[in-house]
């Protein structure tokens, strides 16, 4: 049967996870105590020991600015106001703690992000980027926006990393 197949792919898997695969991107028609007693008698189950546990720690350390315009981050915030939300959009300077961009706006898209970092660029560099040798890196979160295309083109577009 392909259950220990997907369990040779997969590991950490559990019956209900295996039977789901199966069912839903297979389609194939089976009970899930059929996959659980197949598993068990072939002592693919999932044992105290192989549970994942969340990590506390950091996969890699974060980066350590040694220069001004070396890193810098940014964030998103909401506000809560009287008459509705307000988003704040936020870049830093990682090594001289300042904010050198920052938008706000109704709506958080892609096009206030980008005016945020237009409004650091601009600020740290007035004659323009391309005057630069060293390039500020820009460390954000895995949001919709600072992933999305329009976003990482514009990045790319100004060889920020």
């Amino acid at each position: 049967m392909r259950i220990g197949e997907i369990k040779q792919d997969h590991p950490l898997w559990g019956y209900r996870r295996i039977w789901a695969y199966m069912r839903y991107r297979q389609k194939q028609v089976l009970g899930k105590n059929r996959v659980y007693r197949v598993m068990k008698e072939n002592r693919l189950l999932v044992t105290k020991n192989m549970k994942i546990k969340a990590k506390r720690t950091p996969m890699r350390p974060k980066p350590v600015a040694t220069r001004i315009n070396q890193y810098w981050g940014m964030d998103m915030t909401k506000i809560l106001f009287p008459d509705g939300w307000g988003y704040l959009h936020v870049i830093k300077d990682w090594y001289s703690k300042e904010i050198v961009g920052w938008q706000f706006s109704k709506m958080s898209r892609t096009e206030d992000w980008l005016e945020a970092l237009n409004f650091a660029i601009n600020s740290r560099y007035p004659r323009g980027i391309r005057e630069t040798t060293v390039l500020p890196k820009l460390i954000t979160d895995n949001g919709c926006q600072p992933t999305s295309e329009k976003f990482m083109s514009s990045c790319s577009i100004l060889d920020i990393k």
